[in-house]
């Protein structure tokens, strides 16, 4: 173990160049997705009619969870890009956990609703 480091953390001895670019990838990656579940809420919302209130809810809710898939993604990307400028790697274990799960949940609920 190296001293200094955050419990946790691996110190990171790849290209910089390399690493920084992968991180980018995957923020991308969080954008597209993110971008993709609110459009899809307001697609709900706009193109089931028939489906009242209960389809402004449900997308609503999609648009919710896009825009907190769009809220992590960008935190993540910065506190990656942060680490990597420090040449440590702390993979997310808590977060990434925690934000999926909520992310999923607000998706079933959104589902229920519409039904």
């Amino acid at each position: 173990m190296h001293a200094g480091l955050p419990p946790g953390a691996t110190p990171n001895t790849g290209s910089r160049a390399r690493d920084h670019l992968a991180n980018e990838r995957t923020y991308l990656a969080w954008l597209r997705t993110g971008i993709s579940m609110a459009a899809l809420g307001v697609a709900i919302a706009k193109f089931a009619p028939h489906r009242g209130l209960h389809a402004v809810v449900s997308g609503g809710i999609l648009l919710l969870a896009g825009l907190l898939i769009t809220a992590y993604g960008t935190v993540r990307y910065r506190s990656v890009g942060q680490q990597l400028d420090a040449d440590v790697y702390t993979p997310a274990r808590f977060g990434l956990i925690t934000a999926t799960s909520l992310i999923t949940l607000l998706a079933l609920i959104a589902v229920l609703v519409l039904l």
